[in-house]
């Protein structure tokens, strides 16, 4: 399931011939077994320790309606994993940052985030898929 109530643009140079595409991306659901129906969340770590790469998890449409309107997602530099609506991506799904103005007004997305209370801490099941990107809150 793609979640249209976001759109984010995105061009892509081709490396071998430097044709320019330009793509409008969404969020999509896995649909895998344990993250079916959920978003991939990505976050750059880098950490004393830890190899230096991405980690991701998988949230469900309230969780990634409550890490945007907490600014988890800025805070911690997320992006979410998304893909075109119309064709194919050339390359491995491209996890772009979430800005407002991605974000259609008046969508069932935009009023999640207005309807998260932020005074209330974060859910267990959501504390717990963010541990594997090393964010705690």
């Amino acid at each position: 399931m793609l979640l249209t109530d976001i759109a984010v643009e995105h061009t892509l140079v081709s490396k071998q011939t430097g044709v320019r595409q330009t793509f409008l991306l969404h969020p999509f659901t896995d649909t895998q077994r344990d993250s079916l129906g959920k978003f991939e969340v990505v976050r750059d770590v880098r950490e004393p320790g830890l190899k230096e790469g991405k980690r991701s998890t998988f949230v469900t449409f309230q969780q990634l309606a409550e890490l945007y309107a907490k600014g988890t997602l800025d805070e911690f530099g997320f992006s979410v994993r998304m893909c075109p609506a119309q064709g194919t991506y050339p390359a491995k799904n491209p996890a772009k940052k979430i800005l407002p103005a991605s974000i259609r007004p008046g969508s069932p997305f935009e009023m999640a985030v207005q309807q998260v209370d932020v005074s209330k801490p974060a859910s267990r099941e959501l504390r717990t898929a963010l541990l594997r990107t090393h964010v705690k809150l």
